[in-house]
């Protein structure tokens, strides 16, 4: 639960689940770590190609609810299985202990980047 005020994706700002598949912008920004005006110009850049919709939060009037379409589930879809293929490529002839240790290095990485060694 990683989402604003401990909430799962898709809840109500009081904890009810939406179940439309509708998320705030500015949780969109939070989750992704961007600028909230950052987001808002992806977002209205995927909705002039069809392929998410905003729509006014009916419980906060200054809040937008974004939410795919059908057109943009599909492209979602297409993307997801691409990645998918390329990390089997990638990483498909690695054996367990080649990926454990590259988890390892990449974790030192993220910590040294973060600051935090």
């Amino acid at each position: 639960m990683s989402y604003l005020n401990n909430r799962e994706p898709g809840e109500t700002p009081d904890g009810a689940p939406r179940s439309d598949g509708r998320e705030r912008q500015s949780v969109l920004a939070q989750e992704l770590g961007q600028a909230p005006r950052s987001v808002t110009q992806s977002v209205e850049a995927l909705e002039r190609e069809g392929l998410v919709e905003r729509t006014a939060d009916p419980h906060d009037g200054r809040s937008k609810l974004v939410r795919l379409t059908p057109e943009g589930a599909k492209a979602l879809a297409a993307g997801t299985a691409a990645g998918e293929q390329v990390s089997r490529e990638v990483f498909g002839p690695m054996g367990a202990e080649q990926l454990g240790n590259l988890d390892q290095l990449l974790a030192a990485l993220r910590a040294g980047l973060s600051g935090g060694a």
